[in-house]
C-alpha cells in the first residue's frame, strides 16, 4: 500500500506539472465583500472578433482560477463587472501567472496584483478616474453649443494630457520595449502629441513612422483603432481622399494576417459614416477592391456574400435617378406618398431614425436646425419626410420624440411597417440616415450629415446660377 500511495502521489504531481507546462497563462482572482456575483474576462475589440479566450468568473466562490492552453500574443484585457458597471484593465502575455484580489464596492481603489506591469496600469487607471472631471467639463461645454477645433480641444485637455503623458513616460522606463504595456503606452503618447492637419503631408507620414502598426501586440490593444482614425484625420474627409490613406494602411498587411479582418472592418465602418461626403461611392470602391476583385479571400463565404449584396443595394441607389417611392402611414394612420410630398418643396430631406436612439436625439434636431437656416438663407422651401425606422416603437414614444424636439414645420412623419423592402432598398439598417431629393424626386445625395447638406446645397444653388 505505501508503494501504491507513493506512485499515486508521483502521478498526481506529474499531472499537475504537465498542466502547468501546457497552460499558456493562469489568472487567479479573489473577491471579498463585493457587490457583483460575477465578472466577465474579456480582451480588446480585436480579441472579441477573433475568438481569443473569454470567461465568466463566479466571484461568490472566493478564489477562482482561469487557465488557457493555446498560445497568445499578449495585449490589453479587462474585467467587466455587470452589476456595478465597473471595468478594470490589465496586461496579459503568454506564460503569465497573474493574481488579483478585489474588496468592497470600489474595485479599482482596492484591487491588488502580483505583477509590476499591472500595478502600473492600475495606477494609470486611477489617474484617469481622477482626471475624468475634465472630460465632464468638456462634454458640458459642447452641450451648451460651444465649438472646438483641434487646436482648441488640445488646449482644453492640456493639463490632463500632460499628466497622462508624464505617467506613461515614467512607466515605459521600467518596461522592456517588447512589453505589451510599453507598446500600448508609446502608441498613446504618439496619439496625444499628434495634431492632424490635412494640408501637412509630411506630418502624416511622420505620425505613421512613429508607430509600427503591424506590431502584433499593438493589434491586441484599443490603441490600434485610434491610430488608424488619427492617421486618416490627416486626409480631407472625402471618400476619394480617405481611400488613399486606407490603401496605404491595407498595403502593409498580408490578407492572411489575423489583423487584416479587423482593419478591414474598421475602415468599412468609417466609410459608412455619415460625416464622410459621397461615402457610398467610397464604400463601393473599398468593397470592390478588397472583396469583390481581391485575389486573396479572407472573409467567410457567407460574410462575403452579405457584403456584396449590401454593396449591390448601395450602387442601385444612383445619383440623379428617381428615388424609390415610399408610401407609409402618418401619425393619424393616413398613407403619405414621398413623390407627391416632394412636389411641394424645392428640395426634401429624407430621414430614417429611431426615436429611442441616443444618436438620433442629437443628429435629427441638428439636421432640422441646418434645414431651417438654409430656408432662411436661400429663401427656399425644404421638406422633411421623416420615417420612424423602428417598427416596434410605441406610437406614444414616437409622438413624444416629435414633440420634444419640435419637429413640426415642413415635416411629414410616417412609420415603417413590417415590410422591410424599403429599408433594404435604401440600405437603411442603421439610424439616423439622411438623403436629399429634389421636387422631381431625383436623388441628389445619399447618407449625408447636416454639415454635408449645407455644402451640397451651396454647390447645387451655385451651379443653377
Amino acid at each position: 500500500m505505501p508503494r501504491m500511495k507513493k506512485l499515486l502521489s508521483i502521478s498526481v504531481a506529474l499531472l499537475l506539472f504537465n498542466n502547468l507546462l501546457i497552460a499558456q497563462y493562469q489568472i487567479k482572482i479573489k473577491a471579498t465583500g463585493v457587490q457583483d456575483s460575477v465578472a466577465y474576462f474579456r480582451g480588446s475589440v480585436f480579441d472579441e472578433k477573433n475568438f481569443v479566450p473569454k470567461d465568466t468568473i463566479p466571484l461568490y466562490k472566493g478564489t477562482y482560477t482561469i487557465k488557457y492552453a493555446k498560445p497568445i500574443i499578449g495585449g490589453l484585457y479587462y474585467f467587466y463587472f455587470p452589476k456595478s458597471k465597473q471595468v478594470i484593465q490589465f496586461i496579459l502575455e503568454s506564460k503569465d501567472t497573474l493574481q488579483f484580489e478585489i474588496r468592497g464596492k470600489q474595485y479599482l481603489d482596492s484591487i491588488t496584483t502580483n505583477k509590476s506591469k499591472n500595478k502600473s496600469l492600475i495606477e494609470y487607471q486611477r489617474l484617469e478616474n481622477k482626471l475624468a472631471s475634465i472630460d465632464s467639463l468638456y462634454a458640458n461645454e459642447v452641450k451648451q453649443g460651444k465649438k472646438f477645433n483641434l487646436v482648441q480641444k488640445a488646449s482644453f485637455f492640456k493639463n490632463k494630457t500632460d499628466q497622462l503623458v508624464s505617467f506613461r513616460l515614467n512607466a515605459i522606463k521600467q518596461l522592456k520595449p517588447n512589453d505589451a504595456l510599453s507598446i500600448y503606452f508609446k502608441a498613446l503618447n504618439t496619439l496625444d502629441s499628434s495634431l492632424p492637419n490635412i494640408q501637412n503631408y509630411a506630418a502624416r507620414n511622420t505620425f505613421l513612422q512613429q508607430i509600427n502598426i503591424t506590431t502584433p501586440k499593438l493589434l491586441f490593444t484599443p490603441a490600434l483603432k485610434n491610430v488608424l482614425l488619427e492617421y486618416l484625420s490627416y486626409y480631407p474627409k472625402h471618400a476619394d481622399s480617405l481611400c488613399i490613406g486606407i490603401d496605404s494602411i491595407m498595403a502593409r498587411f498580408d490578407c492572411k494576417n489575423k489583423a487584416y479582418l479587423h482593419i478591414f472592418e474598421t475602415f468599412s465602418k468609417l466609410l459608412k459614416n455619415r460625416t464622410v461626403p459621397n461615402n457610398t461611392e467610397g464604400y463601393t470602391y473599398f468593397i470592390e477592391k478588397y472583396v469583390q476583385n481581391a485575389t486573396c479571400k479572407f472573409l467567410k463565404p457567407e460574410a462575403e456574400k452579405k457584403i456584396l449584396e449590401e454593396v449591390a443595394i448601395v450602387k442601385a441607389i444612383k445619383l440623379n435617378d428617381t428615388c424609390l417611392n415610399i408610401i407609409l402611414p402618418d401619425t393619424l394612420g393616413v398613407n403619405q406618398n414621398l413623390h407627391e410630398i416632394a412636389k411641394g418643396f424645392n428640395y426634401t430631406v429624407l430621414i430614417f431614425y429611431d426615436p429611442n436612439c441616443e444618436h438620433c436625439k442629437v443628429e435629427v434636431p441638428k439636421m432640422d436646425s441646418v434645414i431651417n437656416l438654409l430656408e432662411k438663407q436661400f429663401k427656399l422651401k425644404l421638406g422633411r419626410f421623416a420615417i420612424c425606422n423602428a417598427p416596434s416603437t410605441l406610437n406614444s414614444d414616437w409622438k413624444i420624440f416629435i414633440a420634444d424636439h419640435q419637429l413640426n414645420k415642413g415635416y411629414t412623419h410616417v412609420k415603417m411597417g413590417s415590410d422591410f423592402s424599403i429599408r433594404t432598398s435604401y440600405d437603411a439598417w442603421t439610424n439616423p440616415i439622411f438623403f436629399l431629393i429634389d421636387k422631381e424626386s431625383k436623388m441628389l445625395a445619399k447618407k449625408i450629415s447636416a454639415a454635408t447638406l449645407r455644402k451640397i446645397m451651396l454647390t447645387q444653388l451655385q451651379f443653377k446660377k
